[in-house]
């Protein structure tokens, strides 16, 4: 009898392994690409790279803010945070991670200087969250960050180019912003060719800002699923994506308000964008303005809601994309989806 059940089990074991791999379309190298699936992806983004896993040595509980501000700089170390009230910090550890209970505080800045972090869990009030690593390899789990105005939520990176970065299940919101700044997630693209970033995964994550929402810029292999910008409908634009950002899959997003791309550079090389809803006072997938020019860029099966009367009922412009979509429905300006279901789950 024990026999059979160990069998029963070793197949049911098997089967699991094997689904796990089936639709994931990622580097089993990585094993942090179980974390999340992203789906059936298109041939422009497959080779998508997920975070690398750290090399824990140490494991710690972490049950006050002394406790904490020393063990950011522990390399190799696993911290289990517990519910409470902690300051802002700097993590510069390299290969650690930081598991926070929901009620764990960070009442200031939460800024990821090292390499191969993985942070999963807990609310940031204040801010900003920062992505200041030279290399990259952050995974941000179930975090909800609530940014005060005055400050931005950057993932810019150092001045050299990071890869393998990754945000799911997470809320970033800025709160009190300045209109012509403070982003919920920016990241600042570079001149010429270079590349800030690759490899940047967001899987099941709400901005909100009552600012600047979004801005995407120089990356290579860049995936967006599952997610919702701008539910709120006080942001001053819904999606922002430019200065060269190539290999771009972005599916089952829904976006309020504008979609630009501006500057003089290529905006985006290769592009699929599926499934996406957008609610806008304008008949058009991305702002047509000078400058713009992408290549290869396709949007379908994508729907179109329009505050503008006149543009019920006809097909959504699609600027400089190719791609076929249902014409647009009308919006009152006001009644968007439902976000409760997207991004952090406290």
């Amino acid at each position: 009898m024990l026999e059979k059940r160990f069998v029963t089990l070793l197949l049911v074991f098997v089967l699991s392994a094997c689904n796990s791999d089936d639709n994931k379309n990622t580097n089993p190298s990585n094993p942090n690409s179980s974390k999340y699936d992203l789906g059936e992806l298109p041939d422009i983004v497959t080779d998508i790279e997920w975070p690398l896993e750290p090399e824990i040595t140490e494991e710690r509980t972490i049950t006050n803010n002394a406790e904490l501000q020393e063990v950011v700089s522990i390399d190799g170390v696993s911290a289990k945070v517990s519910a409470g009230t902690y300051d802002g910090v700097d993590i510069t550890c390299d290969d650690c991670e930081f598991i926070l209970e929901d009620l764990a505080e960070i009442q200031g800045g939460l800024t990821f200087s090292g390499t191969r972090i993985r942070w999963v869990g807990g609310l940031v009030t204040t801010g900003p969250v920062v992505m200041n690593s030279e290399q990259g390899d952050i995974l941000i789990d179930n975090l909800h960050s609530i940014t005060q105005g005055g400050d931005l939520n950057n993932f810019s990176g150092t001045g050299s180019e990071w890869n393998r970065v990754a945000l799911i299940n997470s809320t970033f919101e800025v709160i009190n912003g300045n209109n012509d700044g403070d982003w919920a997630l920016f990241i600042q693209g570079k001149n010429g060719t270079d590349f800030r970033g690759k490899n940047f995964i967001l899987a099941n994550v709400r901005l909100e800002s009552d600012a600047q929402n979004n801005r995407f810029q120089s990356i290579q292999n860049l995936v967006i699923v599952d997610s919702y910008f701008n539910s709120n409908i006080t942001s001053k634009n819904g999606l922002r994506m430019h200065r060269g950002c190539e290999d771009v899959y972005m599916r089952d997003v829904i976006i309020v308000g504008a979609n630009t791309n501006s500057g003089d550079e290529t905006q985006i090389t290769n592009g699929v964008f599926e499934q996406i809803t957008r609610y806008n006072d304008v008949n058009n997938h991305f702002s047509i303005g000078i400058g713009i020019n992408t290549v290869n860029v396709t949007i379908n099966d994508s729907q179109c809601y329009t505050s503008a009367l006149n543009g019920v009922g006809i097909p959504p412009k699609l600027g400089v994309a190719n791609g076929t979509n249902p014409n647009m429905k009308a919006w009152d300006g006001i009644t968007v989806p439902d976000a409760s279901n997207v991004g952090a789950d406290h």
